[in-house]
């Protein structure tokens, strides 16, 4: 995506994107990371971020979104959205992203965009934030 199509978009939307997640789009504008392919069809998991244009449909669909003050930036696995949390960015919290499971649950990731991208991409796509977190004092211990 160009610079004139982002500020477009946040101008349309009244929001105002994070650096990193610009960043994306102006290298990639939406990506399929690690999809599962038969025939050439994707028949599930894997990692779809979304471009601009798709944003832009999902923000339509304010039923889904109307409980949360969000952006809807991917989906991924089976029923979760990556979304961009809009309170956090405007107090300038560096922790914005959120997961939406199954339309219901808002999670916290305690994560920026570009954090989570580098992590989803080291482990595979392995849904790395539901492990648990050892630390160099108590990994030995357990």
């Amino acid at each position: 995506a160009s610079q004139s199509d982002i500020r477009a978009f946040e101008s349309h939307h009244q929001l105002s994107l994070p650096a990193d997640y610009k960043k994306f789009l102006t290298l990639h504008n939406g990506a399929r990371i690690f999809d599962i392919l038969l025939d050439g069809v994707n028949i599930g998991g894997g990692l779809h971020l979304f471009n601009l244009k798709e944003i832009d449909t999902e923000l339509k669909d304010e039923e889904l979104y109307e409980d949360v003050s969000g952006i809807p930036v991917g989906h991924l696995l089976e029923e979760c959205d990556l979304i961009i949390d809009r309170e956090r960015l405007k107090e300038g919290d560096p922790n914005y992203l959120y997961l939406l499971e199954d339309g219901l649950e808002y999670k916290p990731l305690d994560l920026n965009f570009e954090i989570f991208l580098d992590r989803y991409v080291m482990c595979h796509g392995q849904p790395f934030w539901e492990w648990r977190y050892y630390t160099a004092e108590n990994y030995y211990r357990t």
